[in-house]
């Protein structure tokens, strides 16, 4: 992957970001990484005690100094009083599953203020964007929901394979859509497939813990032949090959709002999503989970949060044995038969993560994001997918992007006459 393209030190020179969420483990990340590659962008931590900035600052020394604000996310007053003053509003406070309500975007659309989401929660994604899009654009606010690693990196990594084949792209590279596109060569999508996998929690702690309890509880949405599909959460398990720097892991069906939006927005008449973890007993304590635990206690916020922090101690007995490397692999299949396939590594998801949702910050810092609530992979949301890209892959083991399966997988051998198997 080329060097990230050089980010100017006027980009957030007098600007305040506000980061709802701030003192845990993305919010903290995040806000780590925009310090190094934004040095002129005044960060604020927003969380609802002191107690948690100082655990943060203690965690991660490199944040002291920054500035504190204190909000409860549940409090519509609150999150106001809190975003009044500065000039964009990340919203990293997990898990969004089971949340009724979009306070944060409302706050941050009332007072016309751009907005990012990190959202990985189906439900709250297609509420966000169905609620307060034309809100948004009224008010002539940028917003990204799922704007995260995966979701939202990901998504962008298939934007960028679905519109290489339609020929979407000029020679320069600048999106032109498809009223520009070279349609005699243009090839359509016909199966998009997320595959995903994170080492233990991936040093995002009891957070990703819960939010995988609660989607163990959901159903799967995903789609074939152009028509909604249901399966059940955390099943039919496939054995996917993420190349060099990570190997086989096999993975499960999970609902997630990449799916639907990839239907919807990038029109694509097959998509589904897979997660899987190690050690190997954690995809099936979460298959046991799915299949004996009653949805009732799967759907209750503070049964599962409660859960999350008894399992806690657990699971950091075992994280520190098998690390934190967090892959990603996208699978296009075309039309005409070819398939594309893109793959993201990198050994700490925590510190990816951030790296991840700076770049969005970027994006909306420096006026890629067009007024209105839009997913990653819109056109609007990103005006530079590629630049994107170059700056959420910095530290990757392995970034590619529109290589053949076999190029991108572990085992290829050359048998002679172009022959690989």
């Amino acid at each position: 992957m080329q060097t990230a393209p050089e980010v100017s030190p006027e980009v957030g020179k007098g600007k305040k970001l506000l980061i709802i969420g701030g003192t845990g483990r993305v919010g903290s990340s995040t806000a780590d990484s925009l310090r190094q590659t934004h040095p002129n962008l005044t960060i604020i931590l927003g969380s609802q005690s002191q107690e948690s900035y100082d655990a943060a600052v203690k965690n991660r020394p490199s944040l002291q100094g920054l500035a504190f604000s204190k909000v409860n996310r549940n409090d519509l007053q609150s999150i106001m009083s809190a975003v009044k003053d500065c000039d964009l509003v990340l919203h990293c406070a997990g898990p969004f599953q089971r949340k009724n309500e979009c306070l944060v975007l409302e706050a941050a659309i009332q007072a016309k203020k751009p907005y990012i989401d990190v959202c990985d929660d189906n439900d709250y994604a297609a509420r966000a964007k169905a609620d307060y899009h034309e809100k948004a654009k009224a008010a002539g606010v940028p917003a990204i929901t799922s704007g995260g690693i995966y979701p939202g990196v990901s998504n962008v990594m298939a934007a960028h394979m679905v519109s290489t084949a339609r020929r979407e792209y000029d020679a320069e590279g600048h999106f032109v859509g498809k009223d520009g596109a070279n349609k005699s060569e243009a090839v359509q999508p016909k199966k998009l497939q997320y595959f995903y996998y994170t080492a233990g929690t991936g040093g995002v702690g009891p957070t990703i813990m819960e939010t995988s309890y609660l989607l163990a509880g959901t159903p799967v949405i995903a789609y074939a032949d152009g028509k909604q599909v249901n399966a059940k959460p955390v099943s039919q398990p496939l054995t996917v090959d993420f190349g060099k720097g990570l190997g086989r892991k096999t993975v499960w069906l999970y609902n997630l709002p990449e799916v639907e939006s990839a239907f919807k927005y990038m029109k694509v008449p097959n998509v589904s999503a897979r997660f899987g973890t190690d050690p190997a007993f954690w995809n099936w304590a979460m298959v046991a989970t799915a299949r004996f635990v009653p949805v009732k206690i799967l759907t209750d916020r503070a049964k599962i949060r409660a859960f999350a922090k008894k399992t806690n101690p657990v699971i950091k007995l075992v994280d520190p044995l098998i690390g934190e490397k967090v892959g990603m692999r996208v699978d296009l299949e075309l039309e005409d038969g070819s398939k594309a396939c893109g793959v993201f590594i990198h050994k700490k998801l925590s510190d990816s993560a951030g790296t991840c949702i700076a770049a969005f910050v970027d994006t909306v810092l420096t006026g890629g994001t067009q007024p209105g609530v839009w997913f990653p992979e819109e056109p609007e949301a990103v005006a530079d997918r590629m630049q994107l890209l170059q700056q959420a892959s910095q530290g990757c083991i392995r970034f590619e992007l529109n290589q053949p399966p076999w190029k991108i997988e572990s085992d290829a051998k050359q048998m002679g006459m172009g022959f690989y198997w």
